[in-house]
């Protein structure tokens, strides 16, 4: 038996101004992508061999330019064409919120399943994994067998995810018959700041998934936050369940409602983690913590939901601020490609005048610096992606207890190891200021307190505030006063 694999990821943040080129994504191909689909031990001790595509990893950006996308979109369409009459079956990641710039229908997902099942047909078994922060339609679930999202926010059942649809789909390799995933549309739309695994009311909603999947008939249940900084017809929340059997399909379909309309009677319940807080009073709340250290979130820029890092936000909070209560106190870190240019020039130790902000927007908006270079270290991706993106300058500013960071990439720093390639120790801060929205696992164990600033940008958490234009209504909480 072959199975052909693909993946592509990308948050496409209609509100991030700079669009992302093939350049933006880390692709891998031929045997080096098998890996990334992290289950290649289990086809081969089902004796199904895998034939590659690509895996376009883009992390969270701007929308998708066209021929970006149709280089992606290309390799997976070619594989499928090539092989058609040898394959037993489909595979994919699609991450789900991958908006492409003029395409039609605005979402790379569907087209690219379109696409796949007009050359091979109803007939054939697909699986495809997806983020929860994507979004899923029934016109979406039509085209797979096997719909599954991650459970866990942060992603910490990433893996676990994709091989447990690996071996969902071995099996119906094994034993093919007619399934396909019921449906139900939940009109929720909110970031995954105000929805937490780890917390009610996603705990709830994925305790009634977990006893789901314990009824005979079910295969899998999954439920689907969408993706908020889009303005598309496909954005809301999902409750997807996948039958054993056909005989089971009404059940599942019933199940999926029952679920769906559990989470919506929760839509009041879901609020923001990680102790969120105007941009002032966040600020003041680090500075009066008696514990370090002290993360606080920029979740205005979150870089992982498709921000850019460029806002100089809290930096001109922090310079405004004339009592640092003696807290040392870090940014990392901000992007600016030009400063970052001319810091790069310097040495360690040297004095420095320049300006950092790179004017793109009033949140980015530029401010004079005077310092000395501190460190000069590696920008190390996160989430496995690639340990070395380019340089990191971290500048000790002048007349004040503050280190910034300053980078030419999009990078949010999540993990210990990158503050370690940056050449800094967090263990020297009181005060941390990341790039993210709710904090990352690793970051949380050493915090003393996390707070996460509302501070305004390409990623702002009030989803009530943004002017959709194109999704349906009414949906929660954009009409709110409606329901």
């Amino acid at each position: 038996m072959k199975v052909l694999v693909g993946s592509m990821t990308a948050e496409s943040n209609m509100f991030t101004p700079v669009h992302a080129k093939v350049e933006d994504f880390e692709i891998t191909l031929g045997e080096k992508m098998i890996e990334k689909m992290h289950s290649k031990d289990l086809f081969d001790e089902a004796g199904i061999e895998l034939i590659p595509t690509i895996c376009a990893d883009g992390s969270a950006r701007g929308y998708i330019e066209r021929p970006a996308f149709d280089y992606i979109y290309k390799n997976i369409i070619d594989g499928v064409e090539k092989h058609k009459k040898e394959l037993d079956g489909i595979f994919l990641f699609l991450h789900g919120a991958s908006h492409v710039v003029d395409l039609w229908g605005d979402s790379g997902e569907p087209y690219i399943l379109e696409r796949i099942r007009e050359i091979v047909g109803f007939d054939m078994p697909i699986a495809v994994a997806m983020d929860p922060h994507g979004n899923v339609t029934k016109r979406f679930t039509e085209l797979a067998n096997i719909v599954r999202c991650y459970r866990e926010s942060p992603h910490t059942d990433k893996v676990a995810t994709y091989r447990r649809v690996a071996a969902m789909f071995i099996e119906l390799l094994k034993n093919k018959r007619p399934i396909r995933p019921e449906y139900a549309r939940v009109p929720i739309l909110i970031g995954g700041e105000r929805c937490v695994s780890a917390e009610e009311p996603l705990s709830l909603i994925n305790k009634k998934l977990d006893e789901c999947e314990k009824i005979e008939g079910i295969m899998s249940a999954s439920y689907h936050v969408g993706f908020a900084w889009a303005d598309s017809h496909a954005c809301c929340a999902a409750v997807v369940v996948v039958p054993t059997e056909a005989k089971y399909q009404e059940l599942a379909g019933r199940k999926a409602k029952e679920i769906a309309d559990f989470a919506f009677s929760k839509r009041e319940a879901f609020h923001f983690t990680g102790n969120a807080m105007e941009s002032e009073k966040a600020i003041e709340a680090a500075f009066s913590a008696s514990v370090k250290p002290v993360f606080i979130s920029d979740a205005g820029d979150n870089t992982t939901a498709g921000a850019l890092g460029y806002n100089t936000y809290i930096l001109r909070q922090m310079l405004a601020r004339k009592d640092f209560r003696g807290k040392k106190v870090l940014i990392c870190a901000i992007q600016d490609p030009e400063c970052h240019k001319l810091l790069m020039k310097k040495k360690e130790g040297e004095a420095v005048s320049f300006t950092l902000g790179a004017g793109i927007d009033k949140d980015s908006s530029p401010v004079k610096l005077t310092g000395r270079v501190k460190r000069k270290g590696i920008v190390s991706g996160s989430f496995n992606r690639s340990r070395n993106k380019g340089n990191i300058v971290t500048v000790s500013v002048d007349g004040k207890d503050l280190d910034v960071g300053i980078i030419d990439c999009v990078v949010s720093y999540c993990e210990i190891q990158q503050f370690e390639a940056a050449n800094l120790s967090w263990k020297d801060y009181d005060i941390i200021v990341v790039k993210q929205g709710y904090l990352f696992p690793e970051l949380c164990k050493i915090a003393g307190m996390k707070t996460m600033s509302l501070t305004p940008g390409n990623t702002d958490q009030l989803t009530e505030n943004i002017p959709y234009k194109t999704i349906f209504r009414p949906m929660f909480p954009v009409d709110k006063v409606f329901y």
